[in-house]
């Protein structure tokens, strides 16, 4: 006859031998799918511009239930992370990586203004030709649109010739103002040399060509006078091979 004394030996002797069977799975577990213990996310170009830090998207992360931090690395979803980042409205690029050790990083890069529009809507373009919103945090020095600009024009040839100006030596420095007065009537201001004047380009079509046929009178023909530039109010470049000064 079994006395209740065996019967607790052989229970307990069974409940050891859940817990080692239990405890060899978790740790099989735990080696397979190791658990994310630190997790780090990297500004790429915020020595460029810090529109967004870290901290920032990690706590969008810890709100959306997405930061690895305490996960094996089998219930993170590199994807969903990258994707739920690029709904930040500063963000250009995200990516999610797993590093040995159950490390897990995240990079992001930045958007990038081109040029600020200030008309009916008030927006940035940026590298990538998209709409990017006015914050505090962007004080990247870019040409001001102001007037009356639409959208097409703005993403269009507005944006072509803001484009050329911020890759030309001569002028990137110079121009900073851009002023539609109507969409074929474009008037730039240059500040550059202590004396605002207004350039009156007329319609964006053959702009450059414009633009570098005043350079050539800046650098050949007023750099003679030895005086430096004339202190024009206004050059007028509307009129197919002249250029007019306005004193």
């Amino acid at each position: 006859m079994i006395n209740k004394q065996t019967i607790v030996h052989v229970v307990i002797a069974a409940l050891l031998v859940v817990a080692v069977i239990a405890a060899g799975v978790s740790s099989s577990r735990h080696v397979g799918d190791p658990v994310c213990g630190t997790a780090q996310i990297i500004v790429k170009d915020s020595t460029e511009r810090q529109y967004v830090h870290a901290g920032e998207l990690q706590q969008m992360l810890h709100q959306a239930g997405l930061w690895p931090v305490g996960r094996t690395l089998s219930q993170i979803s590199s994807h969903e992370i990258e994707q739920h980042l690029l709904t930040h409205p500063m963000l250009r690029s995200a990516e999610c990586y797993e590093l040995a050790k159950g490390e897990v990083r995240i990079v992001v890069r930045q958007r990038q203004p081109m040029m600020l529009v200030r008309g009916d809507e008030h927006y940035y373009l940026d590298t990538d030709r998209k709409m990017m919103p006015v914050r505090a945090s962007v004080n990247t020095p870019v040409v001001v649109v102001s007037g009356r600009i639409g959208r097409q024009q703005a993403e269009g040839e507005m944006y072509d010739f803001v484009e050329w100006l911020q890759d030309n030596d001569f002028w990137r420095d110079k121009i900073r103002s851009i002023r539609v007065v109507t969409p074929k009537m474009i008037e730039l201001t240059d500040e550059s040399d202590g004396h605002s004047y207004t350039i009156v380009l007329g319609q964006l079509t053959g702009a450059e060509k414009r633009m570098d046929e005043l350079q050539v009178l800046y650098e050949k023909g007023f750099d003679k006078l030895r005086t430096g530039y004339p202190k024009y109010k206004q050059i007028d470049l509307q009129y197919k091979g002249q250029i007019v000064g306005r004193m």
